[in-house]
């Protein structure tokens, strides 16, 4: 997927800055994943974006769980020359031990659904990011809180991030971020 477009003297140049919005705001938040077991929830778009800044950071173990295990073994299949990432059946969570860092990119809670996930899927002292923001990541940051976490975070800075990505591809230089983060959060309000 292409979230920015760079003019060239070839022509365009698609990028796609998700993953490293992601990876700072992870770093922001002081959530680890070298050396991490990571279970990234959702096998599309928004996935398949963080999916291969993850695997820069070398985990331990990459688990991608989709309702759809087909869905997960051909995005697995795709990125097999980034890194290994170990296909799920989201029906099979329950075997797949614990995670120090749970990410949750599907779109249930843009729908108001919360999600079954197992007790003991999050590590004592883990870590749970979700990729939406605002309302609409409340429903699995309740469960991962429930469940201990650590830390806890929605996907609004990875929205900052993920733009100033794309500005410093334009401009060449990249702009701070926290104060934009802390305007919008004043405007769109946290996940509770």
């Amino acid at each position: 997927a292409v979230n920015t477009l760079i003019a060239s003297d070839a022509g365009w140049i698609g990028d796609n800055t998700d993953g490293r919005g992601l990876l700072a705001d992870l770093d922001r938040q002081g959530m680890r994943v070298a050396s991490a077991r990571v279970l990234m929830l959702g096998a599309g778009g928004a996935a398949r974006g963080a999916l291969p800044a993850l695997l820069q950071r070398q985990p331990a173990e990459l688990v991608l769980a989709n309702r759809d295990p087909a869905r997960a073994q051909h995005v697995a299949g795709h990125l097999i020359t980034l890194g290994e990432i170990r296909p799920w059946a989201w029906a099979d969570l329950s075997k797949a031990g614990s995670f120090d860092l749970v990410v949750h990119a599907t779109s249930a809670g843009l729908h108001g659904h919360a999600l079954a996930l197992p007790d003991g899927l999050l590590a004592r002292d883990g870590a749970a990011y979700d990729l939406s923001y605002g309302r609409a990541a409340s429903a699995f940051l309740q469960w991962a809180t429930a469940a201990g976490a650590e830390v806890c975070s929605d996907g609004l800075g990875m929205l900052v991030e993920q733009a100033a990505e794309s500005f410093a591809l334009w401009h060449g230089v990249r702009p701070q971020t926290d104060a934009v983060l802390a305007e919008l959060r004043e405007q769109v309000g946290g996940w509770a």
